[in-house]
């Protein structure tokens, strides 16, 4: 039985890291383009705040697929360094360490996501500010969170690089995946200068979705070769 188990877990993780970023994808989908985009009015203060006090419900289910989409990519990001250490236990490590910096600013950032439905309500003590002024600060929350995403990108690019590296150097996974994943880091660098990333942010998303969808597709229809996986993993102990 425990032969078994362990013959077959590398197609679990597979199976299982598929399914994750797929999570995250749509999860991430949902809450940027469906919602914070149909709420937040970037140069308008006023019109953002009234959207938010209009649909209070919406913008915090926006928040609850955030918290979706980090939580499946932390556990992903487990699961990729169980199916690259084969390959190099040091850069499956680094890469996850990578990884879990750009989710832990991720998700610290979307604290400001949620902020404005504080300094929006109808609290007596914020009776000391403005209606403007209040309006301004939540739209200011929001911009944080953005700026928060956009940081995490960075992270996210020295990860992704590093692991589609490892995946090219993989015996059990198609070289193209890890060419198109290298590209993709490369791209989410970009964000070393916000500016620019923000400028090429329209391209870097679709390059972003194509190697997601590839990987997605790959890990749920063929995985992993099992024995190459073995076979490595006793070459790199």
């Amino acid at each position: 039985m425990k032969t078994q188990t362990s013959r077959t877990s590398p197609q679990v993780y597979a199976r299982g890291f598929g399914l994750l970023y797929l999570t995250v994808i749509v999860a991430g989908i949902v809450a940027q383009m469906f919602i914070s985009e149909r709420l937040v009015v970037w140069g308008d203060a006023a019109a953002t705040a009234a959207n938010i006090q209009t649909n209070p419900s919406l913008f915090q289910v926006g928040f609850t697929f955030y918290l979706i989409e980090m939580s499946a990519q932390i556990a992903m990001t487990g699961l990729l360094y169980l199916l690259l250490k084969p390959v190099s236990r040091s850069l499956a490590l680094l890469a996850m360490f990578f990884e879990l910096a750009g989710c832990v600013i991720k998700t610290l950032g979307r604290l400001f996501y949620i902020a404005p439905l504080l300094v929006l309500a109808d609290n007596q003590y914020l009776s000391v500010f403005s209606v403007e002024q209040l309006q301004a600060l939540a739209l200011l929350l929001l911009k944080v969170n953005d700026q928060a995403a956009g940081m995490a990108l960075a992270f996210f690019g020295f990860s992704t690089f590093l692991n589609g590296y490892l995946v090219f150097r993989s015996n059990f996974l198609p070289r193209f995946l890890g060419v198109i994943s290298m590209v993709g880091g490369l791209g989410w660098l970009t964000f070393l200068y916000p500016p620019l990333g923000y400028e090429l942010a329209p391209y870097l998303l679709l390059v972003g979705i194509v190697g997601g969808l590839s990987q997605i597709l790959w890990f749920f229809v063929k995985g992993v070769n099992v024995e190459q996986w073995r076979q490595q993993a006793l070459e790199t102990v």
